[in-house]
């Protein structure tokens, strides 16, 4: 049902709350963008001419074809006056699990609902209008029903990886009174054009991940080094895809627990940087690629590893961006065994303690949820924003005061969510939402 691993003890803790985010800077901020993709826009499509028309009720979204990071803009026509009807959005995950979310809406006196301007009655499964926000918003289901969760499972929406399938289909409904009035069908894009995927494995490659790469003779811009943190695998594969399809080269790295026969380590213990350097000299090769301009993408508890590389090996990679971070090296992950140190250099333990970034060549950008429960990743975000790169300027954090642990990657998804008490679904979390649409934005404004 497309689970994320549990990534540590604390995220038993992790309560989602769905408020709206804000965001305080430090150490230097940028206006808040859209993706480049997102200032195309393209006409509307459906069943029927316009918002009202006699052919009756018809789905209308602007981009019916378009990146899993890019906006969608939804309206619905030929309703009756002030129609109360009840507007799906349903999905199927890697495991065949299905997805939904809905809410109820009331057409204006022309038989109109435009879910950019209109929110659901009584705030659910959101509670500000945003075409985007049913997306955000699908729980996993058995029949008619929420599938019930364990609690303090979390888990978030995934589709069938970029590498199996380019994109996946989201079916959006309109129905009254138990009858459907209209549907349709839009498709959210991981690849585009000729952006090529090349599997990567440590017996041919010595790494184990997955390349995207833009087509051939694309002007050189920013490669960049993707992983996750302690759930392990390869977290980081669809936003290596969406970068790609930006124009990015970008490898998703598994740097532990990457499968059986994969000959990497199931344990976050002794990981060495080299294998992380290796990957970036490939990275670095692909055409497309500007080696100059390397950047390294961590998560969680791949925050730390990311910040090493950029301290440690400055002459290879330049810009950081470290989401839900930690300022500081932590012990090794081994599920309650005893372990060494979680990174190695040369084969020597990297000591536990705090990451000094003042040899790093570029900017680090901390990207953090002011209600993370996982750990204290706002006041990391803080600490790294108070030092210097090797040119003297000051790294940056975005910090959102509502959001928690999953501000990670694109937006337009499901971040994540937690299984509460008697298995009840606690709620998704519109905050950290929020998060990923402007940190995105601003992830791809550094990398540019």
């Amino acid at each position: 049902m497309g689970r994320i691993p549990k990534a540590g003890a604390g995220l038993a803790a992790l309560m989602m709350l769905a408020a709206t985010a804000a965001c305080s800077g430090g150490g230097g901020s940028d206006d808040a963008r859209r993706p480049d993709a997102g200032q195309v826009r393209g006409h509307d499509s459906g069943h029927g001419s316009g918002d009202g028309d006699d052919k009756g009720p018809a789905i209308h979204v602007d981009r019916p074809v378009a990146l899993a990071d890019q906006d969608i803009h939804v309206r619905i026509g030929g309703l009756g006056a002030h129609d109360r009807v009840t507007v799906a959005a349903h999905a199927v995950d890697q495991r065949r699990q299905p997805w939904r979310a809905q809410g109820d809406f009331t057409a204006d006196a022309h038989g109109r609902i435009d879910l950019d301007e209109q929110a659901p009655r009584g705030g659910r499964p959101y509670a500000k209008a945003d075409s985007t926000g049913l997306l955000g918003a699908m729980l996993p289901t058995a029949g008619t029903g929420v599938r019930k969760i364990g609690s303090g499972d979390a888990f978030s929406y995934h589709p069938p990886s970029p590498a199996e399938k380019r994109s996946y289909a989201l079916r959006l409904t309109v129905g009254k009174d138990g009858k459907r009035l209209t549907s349709r069908t839009i498709t959210r894009q991981w690849l585009t054009g000729n952006v090529r995927h090349r599997k990567l494995t440590m017996a041919k490659n010595r790494v184990d991940g997955e390349m995207y790469t833009p087509p051939k003779g694309e002007r050189r811009r920013a490669p960049v080094l993707v992983f996750g943190g302690s759930e392990g695998g390869n977290s980081g594969e669809y936003a290596a895809a969406l970068l790609a399809a930006h124009g990015h080269p970008a490898l998703s790295l598994c740097y532990f627990r990457c499968g059986d026969g994969s000959g990497r380590p199931d344990a976050l213990n002794m990981i060495d940087t080299e294998y992380f350097l290796r990957a970036a000299r490939l990275l670095a090769q692909q055409p497309g690629a500007d080696p100059k301009r390397l950047a390294v993408m961590g998560n969680s508890r791949g925050s730390e590893i990311a910040q090493l590389l950029g301290q440690r090996h400055p002459s290879v990679f330049r810009d950081v961006i470290a989401y839900a971070p930690s300022d500081k090296v932590n012990g090794p992950y081994l599920a309650g065994a005893s372990g060494r140190a979680a990174w190695a250099e040369r084969g020597q333990p990297i000591p536990a303690g705090p990451i000094r970034l003042d040899r790093v060549r570029g900017t680090v950008l901390a990207i953090a949820g002011g209600n993370d429960k996982m750990w204290g990743s706002a006041a990391s975000a803080r600490t790294i924003a108070a030092q210097r790169n090797a040119s003297g300027d000051a790294h940056r954090r975005l910090t959102y005061p509502k959001a928690g642990h999953h501000v990670n990657w694109f937006p337009y998804g499901q971040p994540g969510q937690e299984g509460g008490a008697n298995g009840r679904i606690v709620s998704t979390s519109v905050s950290d939402q929020q998060a990923r649409e402007d940190g995105w934005s601003r992830v791809l404004k550094l990398l540019r």
